[in-house]
């Protein structure tokens, strides 16, 4: 049964892979003055994890800021990136295709996961029906009418961890946590024996100190997660035993299964510790100052629809396990009542909103808990009288099949929402792609990208807009003086440099002003000419020299200008 639950995720990884797919099928369709990217999630985004990785093609072994302009001391943030670019530079592959392949690996990795720790816990077709309920959970349709064609449109479709296709092929260092919430949900549950057991804790410590590295809130929800099944486990042994046996049984959970976890909190919470200290220095500490400024609420009406059906049905199921005392699934109950215990001690911390706790996968111990359910209905229909046994149990077998049905129209919809996001992106005719207006960038605009990346140091900072900014540290590998929210001050940084391309700077403040920021090369192309008109940037900054020219992007090198970055 197991090869057949991996089976299952492998197609339901190509399921969320094909709008992918579809797009690099219809890459020769696109304008011919356009460049073929295929961007995923979130352009500035991607961009920003496209520089992590080429980084690691580079060479280095921690990562520095590339959209911060000044000196500073390389960190461990984002290193997952890091890594892969690494293990990409041994095969000789693209930031593209390393981040593209990552979500594939890491898609599969954690359905398989799903599927294994699934056939832990159910046997025969009871595996296979909740892997589907698992995997196919998502918000309770919208129905739309888009076109001449109706469809289903979903709640919280904006924000895409929850999407029951998109999750599937998420953020790779998501997946990578989601994937070590439930390693970790394995090691630590289970009894730690043998010999070599202190040795065993430690590295389960470390290990947990690498994935709060990668992902932090990883850690912070396998806290949640054991200190709920801690105390479910206390509480069973003090309730259902009485006598000072009951007292050794506590004693020994303490030594086979409190003290691992005692050790692994210990450890792995340096990784917050570091976390922590970074964020108080430049350019790190603009990830914290971000989510405090542009904080983002979670509504959680909207949220719970979003869950779909697997929310009460999987609250029912979680009921059940406790009145049932069947301990094989208190993990699932604590993994649920985790997460929203920490919605509402983040409500609370400025630095971090409880809309973050969205990726931890909910969907899979609810799925978990409505499969079990589901088995305990079945159950108890066989005690009842044939006839009525037959309608209750084809009745439940209506529901979860309209269940699992209403999935997939879900991920359908989904699928076709985004190919139709890949027509209107090849249609699209802005000169630069930013924000919500998506389009294929320039030959002309990438081209001048690669002309920066194979005739400059990428220790150099370039000056370009918004659009320029995110790209170059992808495609080419210098730093900007502004293209991400991880910019310290990028509001105040884009009206400065607003004031720049617009020529309302006198020549003695830009040349300050580029001497300061450490700009060795500006580019200039259609988004900066948009700001003020001008053609030849030249005329006015008299310190500025040709080095490149292409109809759409002229790059100027500023004159007497180091070229060095720490």
């Amino acid at each position: 049964m197991r090869k057949t639950l991996f089976l299952l995720a492998a197609l339901f990884v190509i399921f969320s892979f094909s709008p992918s797919i579809y797009e690099i099928n219809r890459k020769d369709a696109i304008p011919k003055e356009r460049y073929f990217v295929l961007e995923h999630n979130y352009l500035f985004d991607y961009n920003f994890y496209l520089s992590r990785i080429k980084e690691g093609l580079s060479g280095r072994w921690t990562v520095v800021e590339k959209y911060y302009n000044q000196p500073h001391q390389g960190s461990l943030f984002q290193i997952f990136y890091l890594m892969l670019g690494e293990a990409g530079r041994v095969f000789n592959l693209t930031p593209p295709v390393i981040y593209h392949g990552a979500r594939l690996i890491f898609g599969f990795l954690f359905l398989a996961a799903v599927g294994y720790y699934i056939s832990t816990l159910f046997s025969g077709f009871s595996q296979i029906v909740t892997f589907l309920l698992v995997v196919n959970s998502g918000s309770w349709p919208v129905l739309v009418k888009a076109g001449n064609f109706w469809r289903f449109a979903t709640y919280m479709g904006w924000w895409s961890v929850v999407d029951s296709l998109q999750r599937i092929t998420f953020l790779p260092h998501v997946l990578f946590g989601q994937l070590f919430i439930l390693l970790f949900i394995f090691w630590l549950s289970e009894k730690v024996a043998g010999k070599k057991r202190f040795a065993k804790m430690v590295a389960l410590g470390l290990i947990g100190f690498v994935a709060g590295i990668i992902f932090p809130p990883t850690v912070i929800v396998l806290y949640g997660i054991f200190g709920v099944l801690s105390l479910l486990e206390i509480i069973d042994v003090w309730t259902f035993t009485f006598d000072k046996k009951g007292q050794r049984i506590l004693f020994d959970w303490f030594f086979e299964k409190g003290l691992t976890r005692l050790i692994f909190l210990v450890l792995s919470s340096l990784s917050l510790l570091y976390v922590t200290v970074m964020f108080n220095v430049l350019p790190w500490s603009a990830l914290s100052l971000f989510d405090i400024q542009h904080r983002t609420g979670l509504s959680y009406n909207e949220y719970f629809m979003a869950l779909g059906p697997v929310l009460p049905l999987g609250i029912l199921g979680g009921i059940a396990v406790v009145l049932r005392r069947d301990k094989k699934l208190f993990p699932a109950v604590s993994w649920v009542a985790a997460v929203f215990i920490l919605f509402k001690i983040f409500e609370n911390v400025p630095t971090q909103s409880p809309l973050r706790f969205t990726e931890a996968a909910i969907h899979v111990p609810l799925g978990i808990l409505t499969g079990y359910l589901a088995y305990l209905i079945w159950k108890a229909a066989g005690k009842l009288y044939k006839p009525l046994r037959k309608v209750v149990r084809a009745g439940e077998g209506i529901v979860l099949f309209l269940m699992i049905l209403m999935g997939i129209g879900v991920m359908l919809s989904m699928v076709m929402w985004l190919t139709d996001q890949v027509k209107a992106k090849a249609a699209g005719t802005w000169p630069v792609p930013i924000g919500a207006e998506l389009v294929y960038p320039l030959k002309d605009f990438m081209n001048a990208i690669f002309y920066i990346r194979d005739n400059t140091n990428q220790n150099s900072v370039v000056l370009g807009y918004v659009t320029a900014g995110n790209y170059i540290p992808a495609y080419a590998g210098n730093f900007v003086y502004i293209g991400h929210a991880n910019t310290p001050d990028e509001d105040g940084k884009e009206k400065i440099a607003a004031r720049f391309f617009s020529g309302k700077m006198t020549p003695e403040e830009a040349k300050t002003f580029l001497t300061r920021e450490r700009i060795s090369y500006i580019l200039f192309g259609p988004q900066e000419k948009e700001l003020g008109g001008i053609q030849d940037l030249s005329t006015i900054y008299s310190n500025l020299s040709l080095f490149y020219k292409n109809s759409q992007v002229v790059i100027y090198k500023v004159g007497n200008q180091i070229e060095k970055q720490s």
